[in-house]
């Protein structure tokens, strides 16, 4: 009993907002149209809602985060010297990767509209990002405009920190000040899946659908009939139901075909994949669903979930660890998309030998995009003969005949 207690004062020491008390008080109430409560946690259980959100947070998570530094001769270099290096790419605190720690606010991001962080900043300085449950942070907009977080501490007490200390990464908004949930924008459509599944879990668990029936040219006495099924169980139930069933007195077994309710229903599986990879803007193919991918258009279809997709994450990543972390214009991070960007090797080949006979890259510039090490004589820029500025070539002619 003191446990339960101890889990229900927890649940309300977390409530630092009406909707979150709100969603406290109607647990297991008609929240939805289907009479099923959503929630994050419960939205998860659905595979493609788990699906959707890992595609995203882990392809964010496993780019590489690169901070640079602009150097005198408009060339920009990795700053691997700076603090901030380790921070943003490798360690953003003592127990998380930079892998991990994206990973973990992207996903609170799509599922709760925002990722907090705590910011440990020594000597004016960011040297930790410490990630912060959003159920813990209220987003307050004051009068003037400026952004507050009400954070419930361990000890319950609720502290109104300020944009110093918080890192927020925002998914989509529509005032402006924070980001709105997919899940409690897309309850209805999620609690009507979830009834779906119930549905479906209980079809299935109960036998509600025969595999086949048994046709007698008579007429079988109610206790025959009672028999017989006895018999017809344990010759084939368990152990047995792989064994051959041996039918008399002129008996046939008529096994029961998919009727159209029954494709119906299985189609409208498919269509509940569709529909929440709208919600999260994730191609179906992402999450294994494949029934209008081909080989001609699933290249197409990646590289538009990176573009359409994942790129707008990224630059959300980008312009809150610039404008909240780095806060300087001599440094800032970039997330590394070619490597999902890059296409086949006869491609990718072909490109770079256009591009370095166009010429506009150095062989050294194609060697650092596959990751190689540069090569001395690869430094310069190669120019085609017949590559020349307007009128250099024919002063160039003009003076070899003077010669």
């Amino acid at each position: 009993m003191g446990a339960q207690v101890g889990l229900i004062g927890l649940a309300i020491r977390n409530i630092a907002t009406s909707s979150g008390l709100d969603a406290f008080l109607r647990v297991g109430a008609n929240t939805t149209y289907a009479g099923i409560s959503v929630t994050p946690e419960t939205a998860l259980q659905i595979a493609a809602v788990f699906g959707c959100t890992r595609v995203i947070a882990e392809d964010i998570g496993k780019l590489p985060f690169e901070v640079y530094q602009q150097t005198a001769d408009r060339e920009r270099q990795r700053a691997t010297t700076s603090p901030l290096w380790k921070l943003i790419h490798d360690r953003p605190n003592a127990y998380q990767t930079s892998q991990q720690f994206r990973e973990y606010l992207t996903a609170c991001a799509l599922l709760r509209g925002n990722g907090f962080a705590l910011k440990n900043v020594i000597q004016g300085q960011v040297r930790e990002l410490l990630p912060l449950s959003p159920d813990r942070v209220n987003v307050v907009q004051l009068p003037d405009f400026e952004i507050v977080f009400d954070v419930t501490m361990d000890n319950g007490r609720i502290e109104r920190l300020t944009k110093r200390d918080v890192f927020v990464l925002p998914g989509l908004t529509i005032n402006g000040a924070f980001g709105v949930s997919v899940v409690q924008y897309a309850r209805q459509t999620l609690g009507t899946i979830t009834g779906a599944n119930r549905h479906a879990g209980t079809f299935f668990g109960n036998g509600a659908k025969p595999s086949g029936m048994l046709n007698h040219p008579g007429k079988l006495s109610d206790q025959a009939a009672k028999r017989l099924k006895n018999d017809l169980y344990e010759a084939t139930a368990g152990a047995a139901s792989n064994n051959t069933l041996v039918l008399e007195e002129g008996m046939k077994f008529e096994p029961v075909t998919m009727t159209n309710t029954d494709s119906q229903f299985l189609e409208s599986r498919v269509f509940e994949v569709v529909e929440i990879c709208r919600w999260f803007r994730v191609p179906p193919h992402k999450v294994a669903e494949l029934s209008r991918a081909t080989f001609s258009n699933i290249e197409h279809q990646a590289i538009e979930y990176v573009t359409d997709t994942l790129m707008p994450w990224g630059k959300r990543w980008e312009y809150a660890i610039n404008g909240q972390v780095i806060v300087t214009n001599a440094l800032y991070a970039e997330l590394n998309f070619n490597a999902l960007l890059r296409g086949t090797t006869k491609e990718r080949y072909e490109a770079y030998l256009m591009a370095t006979g166009g010429p506009w890259m150095s062989g050294n510039q194609v060697r650092k995009l596959e990751n190689m090490e540069p090569m001395p004589e690869l430094d310069k820029v190669l120019r085609p003969l017949n590559y020349a500025p307007a009128g250099q070539a024919e002063q160039e002619a003009s003076g070899e005949q003077a010669n």
